[in-house]
């Protein structure tokens, strides 16, 4: 014997005892999920007094967060010190929904394989049963074979499967007939939700409602879970609204993929979850009404507390200002450079803070091609001419000074008289003339 039948024994031997004791495998199935519920009724219980005390804590955790910052480590160290000072568990609150599921795994395999977990049969004794009934190519262990097997196997041949396994050597002392008819409806059965395959029948439309059934309730539990839990009325925990998307879906794809003993399983742990909020909202009903009413003092607190850190925080401001007050702030110069110079108007910056006028000095002009007088003789030049401006805004053009003795030689060059104003006197004795 394995490990994992050893821990499946306790719920393949209630399984057992209550169809042999109703002679009905689905009145077995619900009778195994109300007993299921009600002995881990006082741990859903100290789950939910875990979920109150948790959000209790909810604002101690804020502040947490807020003086961490975005220090991951040291937040984690803080949160964890503050819950075990307090004793409370993260997944105590939501540790207790997550049963179900946990049950699901060993009832699964135990209506999978019903001969070896329910009637104690080896391998070899279902193949000796299966050979017996003329059941061909079955193989133990592999799909849902047992299970047909089990339902094929009534009263009228079950002396024929015991003989059979005491002729192979086994024994046959835990062997009984499964009855898996309820309401109608065989439960050994898969559904099919294409229920008009091999026509329409009240058996293949039952099957088919089943795991509808099964999905509506999931929903309606994890409402009435919600509307009982006070507390959710302003807080919710981590996670609730993906489960209500995620169990309806899980108890949907449960009943069209497994044995519709399953369906069954799920439908009536639906039911009993929802009597058991209500039956833990009256309890807690006081512990409920405490909490909200510290939730509520502890929230008056924290707004009280950020009144009078705001109030702080001015007062520290005008003391401030009253300290600087009288006193002249001045202004920092770049050394070396003269800003002032760059005011241009009310603009202080207006040629940027490097501009200085000093930088390219202005030195005077001299023209590089003086005019030479061909008169050496002191002529006071004539006062010069206005520049003349042009009408299309371009470089003025200055008239040259020019003196009189200057004009006086190009006036005797124009009249062909240069050479008897200015000859030489040995020319005017020349005997030529």
């Amino acid at each position: 014997m394995d490990i994992w039948q050893i821990l499946m024994t306790p719920f393949s031997w209630l399984l057992e005892t209550f169809c042999r004791v109703f002679n009905s495998y689905g009145v077995a199935l619900i009778v195994f999920t109300l007993v299921v519920k009600v002995i881990l009724f006082p741990l859903s219980l100290k789950g939910k007094k875990s979920m109150i005390k948790m959000n209790l804590l909810n604002s101690q955790v804020k502040e947490i967060q807020q003086r961490c910052g975005s220090d991951r480590e040291r937040y984690s160290q803080e949160v964890n010190k503050l819950y075990a000072d307090n004793q409370v568990s993260p997944m105590g609150g939501c540790g207790w929904s997550l049963i179900p599921l946990a049950i699901l795994m060993p009832l699964y395999a135990i209506i999978r394989r019903p001969l070896k977990y329910l009637m104690g049969l080896s391998d070899a004794g279902t193949t000796a049963v299966a050979n017996a009934l003329g059941l061909q190519g079955f193989v133990a262990g592999s799909g849902y074979g047992e299970l047909t097997l089990a339902a094929t196997m009534n009263s009228g041949n079950l002396a024929t499967a015991k003989e059979a396994v005491t002729a192979a050597g086994l024994s046959a002392g835990g062997m009984f007939v499964i009855n898996f008819n309820f309401l109608g409806l065989d439960l050994s059965q898969i559904p099919n939700w294409k229920f008009w395959d091999g026509g329409i029948t009240p058996n293949s439309v039952g099957l088919f409602l089943l795991p509808v059934i099964s999905a509506c309730l999931s929903l309606l539990s994890m409402i009435v879970s919600q509307r009982t839990n006070q507390m959710n009325a302003d807080q919710k925990p981590a996670g609730m609204n993906s489960m209500m998307i995620m169990s309806p879906l899980i108890s949907l794809w449960i009943g069209f993929a497994m044995p519709a003993g399953l369906c069954v399983y799920w439908i009536a742990n639906s039911l009993f979850m929802m009597v058991q909020e209500v039956i833990c909202g009256k309890i807690l009903k006081k512990d409920y009404e405490a909490a909200q009413r510290q939730i509520a003092q502890q929230a008056a607190r924290a707004k009280e507390a950020e009144k009078e850190r705001r109030r702080q925080a001015a007062q520290r401001k005008a003391q401030a200002i009253a300290a600087n007050k009288g006193k002249k702030v001045k202004e920092k110069k770049s050394k070396g450079v003269d800003v002032t110079a760059s005011r241009e108007g009310m603009r202080t910056y207006a040629r940027g803070r490097a501009y200085d006028p000093n930088r390219y000095p202005i030195t005077p002009y001299v023209d590089p091609n003086p005019v030479r007088h061909t008169v050496e003789e002191d002529v006071e030049p004539e006062e010069t001419e206005p520049v003349v401006e042009k009408k299309d805004n371009t470089t003025p053009v200055i008239p040259p000074v020019v003196p009189e003795a200057v004009e006086a030689d190009q006036d005797l060059d124009q009249d062909g008289e240069y050479e008897e104003a200015y000859a030489p006197e040995s020319e005017e004795q020349d005997p030529k003339g």
